[in-house]
């Protein structure tokens, strides 16, 4: 899907339907596990394949039968995945974070959180040890490894183009930043609709 071209269709439609998408996954805290999103799926009367929506955000998407649709998506021999919608019944829009924007966003957080965890620890080691030497080198040793691996996803994701997180990259529309920004050009969203998206 990477570099995949964005095409809009438009379309009224003609139903609607919503499952949960399971898969099998490994936490640290609790091992072996099962992750779940919820997959929208979309029939439009302008185009014969299913157009999917993969997101956690589902209470915001607000589609129902009968409804105009401008829809930027990815084109599948099978189907089309979802990554902007217009409905120009009630005029709301949306943008949906794509699996390798989401996978930075968690990347992000977990390098910011375990290096303040690492802040935290080496300060608790140095008020026990009464000692700032060694815990410096540790704290930065750690800190440091902490950032290594942050940095990891970015060089997976621009050699390879998938996340390196199995459950984002499953469950999650494909594609990163380019894509989004792509599908909001494709829209034309204008300046009240651009503050108005709902990400999903």
């Amino acid at each position: 899907m990477k570099g995949a071209e964005i095409t809009v269709v438009s379309g009224s439609v003609i139903s609607v339907g919503q499952e949960t998408v399971s898969i099998e996954v490994w936490s640290p805290n609790i091992g072996p596990t099962t992750d779940q999103d919820e997959q929208v799926t979309l029939r439009l009367d302008s185009v014969d394949r299913p157009l999917i929506l993969k997101t956690g955000n589902t209470n915001d998407v607000f589609v129902c039968t009968g409804d105009p649709l401008d829809v930027a998506c990815i084109e599948a021999p099978d189907r089309f995945a979802i990554l902007g919608i217009r409905n120009r019944k009630d005029g709301s829009v949306y943008l949906v974070r794509t699996a390798n924007v989401v996978s930075a966003r968690r990347e992000l957080y977990t390098t910011f959180f375990t290096v303040i965890a690492v802040g935290v620890v080496s300060g608790m080691m140095c008020f026990v040890q009464r000692s700032t030497s060694f815990v410096l080198h540790a704290f930065l040793y750690f800190a440091a490894a902490s950032v290594g691996l942050g940095a990891l996803g970015p060089i997976v994701r621009l050699l390879s183009g998938q996340s390196i997180w199995p459950d984002i990259r499953k469950l999650l529309q494909p594609g990163g930043k380019r894509e989004m920004d792509a599908a909001r050009k494709a829209l034309a969203f204008d300046v009240n609709e651009v503050r108005a998206i709902r990400f999903l």
